[in-house]
């Protein structure tokens, strides 16, 4: 069981740590308000590049059906099944609604980093939220409780909607009942399913996700290094949107005794990026809207622009190019175009074979 927790700062004499509750934060609502209301040009919600220069529409979404093509029964589905997609119109106002309503609550401090921490840093949490960390972390290591302990890894990168599941699962040959898999999102779901996501008005839990980003990202954390500590095989599921961030995981994983980590990038480019992003959000608020599931996640379309690279297609792929050397074996697999399966573009094993007939 998970219980080695840092020790809470006092908060003075006689004064208990009131853990059960969100601490008040400061600020006017109505002055917030105002304020967003007339964000500045650059902001994620506003329609405006910082120098002035309208940004790109959404992708058009009014070809998207669903299942997506990458998933499985998407040949099997008929018409009563599938969902009524939004126009591109229709889905940039709920963007912008959606975009509003978090920014609104980011600046009043309804994240839980800063709604159930006792510190000035966001890092030390209450006792009440420890205690659900606990819980999580323990159901998460159960379920994996037939994973063998053989100090193996895998580190799966791609941006958002790159497939990475369908890639591991039916295309790289990897046996995932051998691993335990951590992927910070699918901690989002389960404090979506805990009810321990921020109600937002107007937003299904999923959809106010990113106000947990920071705890699922903190529990992932406590989840590795519980499996580290016995050696349990595992897969990190992550964007490698950051390489400071791989590094250190590969680092840690070298350091508890890991003897071998394997690299899987699922590339495609952020216009494809975005366009599933909508897609999935879009498949899980209708699921959300017939009473099933928590919503579909709401990712940004700002931030997946952003992971543009003009060399390497996404910064992404250009993170893994750069720390693919500390794998012991390593492979890239394109899946950018919807219908036809992954293809595995270079490896390895690939450049091994190459350099064989070469001598």
């Amino acid at each position: 069981m998970v219980q080695d927790h840092r020790v809470e700062q006092d908060r003075g004499a006689g004064q208990p740590v009131e853990a059960d509750a969100p601490r008040e934060t400061p600020g006017a609502r109505a002055d917030l308000e105002m304020r967003a209301e007339r964000l500045p040009a650059g902001h994620p919600s506003s329609p405006f590049h910082d120098d002035g220069s309208r940004k790109p529409p959404p992708p058009d979404l009014t070809e998207l059906e669903l299942p997506l093509p990458d998933e499985p029964g998407f040949h099997d589905q008929d018409s009563t099944t599938r969902v009524e997609p939004l126009t591109s119109a229709e889905y940039a106002e709920r963007v912008r609604e959606i975009q509003d309503k978090l920014d609104r609550a980011l600046a009043e401090g309804e994240s839980t980093e800063y709604q159930y921490t006792v510190d000035p840093d966001h890092e030390v949490w209450t006792d009440s939220r420890r205690a659900l960390h606990d819980e999580i972390v323990n159901d998460l290591y159960e379920r994996a409780e037939n994973v063998p302990n053989e100090h193996e890894a895998i580190m799966a990168g791609g941006p958002t909607g790159a497939g990475k599941s369908t890639v591991l699962g039916n295309y790289a040959d990897i046996d995932r009942s051998r691993f335990l898999t951590i992927d910070p999102d699918d901690i989002k779901k389960e404090l979506a399913q805990r009810s321990m996501v921020p109600k937002i008005e107007g937003l299904s839990p999923m959809e106010a996700s990113s106000l947990v980003h920071e705890e699922s990202s903190h529990i992932a954390k406590l989840l590795a290094q519980h499996a580290y500590a016995e050696g349990k095989n595992v897969i990190w599921d992550i964007t490698m949107s950051r390489k400071s961030s791989t590094e250190q995981r590969i680092g840690d994983m070298r350091a508890a005794g890991y003897t071998r980590i394997e690299g899987i990038l699922v590339d495609i480019p952020p216009k494809v990026s975005e366009a599933r992003a909508a897609a999935r959000h879009i498949v899980g608020q209708r699921d959300y809207d017939m009473g099933k599931g928590e919503g579909g996640r709401f990712v940004p379309p700002e931030p997946i622009r952003a992971q543009a690279d003009p060399t390497w297609g996404s910064i992404n792929r250009k993170n893994f190019e750069e720390v693919k050397h500390l794998f012991d074996a390593w492979s890239v697999y394109d899946n950018s175009t919807d219908g036809r399966p992954p293809v595995l573009i270079d490896s390895s094993e690939m450049r091994r074979r190459l350099d064989d007939k070469r001598s």
